[in-house]
């Protein structure tokens, strides 16, 4: 198989579904193969690989904002998420979806859900 040369590196726009709720996102893929993203109530950090001629694969640790109280669907305080996600490309457009596990303050998983996510390359 030949070995993609497409990378995610710059910043993208996107969305997460999950729970039935969207949320707006913006993540940066730096070329060392490190991610941060950004929502209106999160940061996050992580890390990114291609996984094939158009796909990849990313994980991120997302912290809730200390001025937010986010309350699980199971009514426990989040603290923050764990995502896994495998996505696609289409040129400048990702889809994907993966998995997004909970936890409190306490690191005691919370709860785990799935998550869907579609994304465009800032140009």
């Amino acid at each position: 198989m030949p070995v993609s040369t497409w990378t995610p590196v710059g910043q993208w726009t996107g969305t997460v579904t999950h729970d039935g709720e969207v949320d707006e996102y913006t993540v940066t893929f730096v070329a060392d193969g490190s991610l941060s993203v950004t929502t209106k109530k999160s940061t996050g950090y992580g890390s990114w690989s291609v996984t094939g001629e158009d796909s990849l694969q990313f994980s991120l640790r997302e912290d809730f904002n200390l001025d937010i109280t986010q309350i699980s669907p199971n009514g426990h305080r989040a603290a923050y998420i764990q995502i896994d996600i495998d996505a696609r490309h289409d040129g400048d457009a990702l889809t994907g979806e993966g998995k997004a596990v909970v936890h409190g303050p306490d690191d005691v998983v919370i709860y785990a859900t799935g998550a869907q996510t579609e994304a465009r390359r800032v140009s």
